[in-house]
């Protein structure tokens, strides 16, 4: 009897095991960020582009190209980890600041770190071919946004 018993536990639990699902390493929940945009302000050429997510991560990177020629770059990463989905900005290559995903639907998602002194709060929000992306803080007394058009890349 205790064989049978043991038998069934082992049964169900390989069961349970096979049927349950692991996280998509694509971040098909986020998919809708991927592609290049690109839109100029004040003689500014601002690029950014985000890879598909692939390995429970996305790529970006996001320049602007001032008229004068000087620019400034930064590299983003969007990651699924154990405590959730997390992007990372590393201005200028700087080490990168973390933000936890608070909220993602109708395209439009939220990342949050409050204990961050500018920004706590990034905000991406797309509808047809454009994006938004605005930076804040939580109190919403210092603000920042940018508005993109998709592009085909030319590199």
């Amino acid at each position: 009897m205790i064989k049978k018993i043991a038998s069934l536990s082992i049964l169900l639990f390989v069961s349970i095991s096979l049927n349950a699902q692991a996280p998509d390493p694509a971040l098909p929940e986020l998919a809708w960020l991927t592609g290049y945009w690109t839109s100029t302000e004040d003689g500014t050429t601002i690029e950014e582009l985000w890879t598909n997510g692939a390995g429970y991560m996305m790529l970006g990177v996001h320049r602007d190209v001032n008229a004068n020629g000087r620019s400034s770059f930064e590299y983003l990463r969007i990651m699924r980890t154990r405590e959730g989905i997390v992007y990372v900005a590393s201005p200028g290559g700087k080490p990168g600041t973390t933000f936890t995903m608070k909220e993602n639907k109708d395209q439009k998602v939220i990342f949050e770190n409050l204990e961050h002194d500018f920004p706590q709060r990034i905000i991406y929000s797309e509808g047809g071919d454009t994006r938004t992306a605005r930076i804040e803080d939580y109190e919403v007394e210092k603000s920042m946004e940018w508005v993109w058009t998709k592009t085909k890349p030319k590199f």
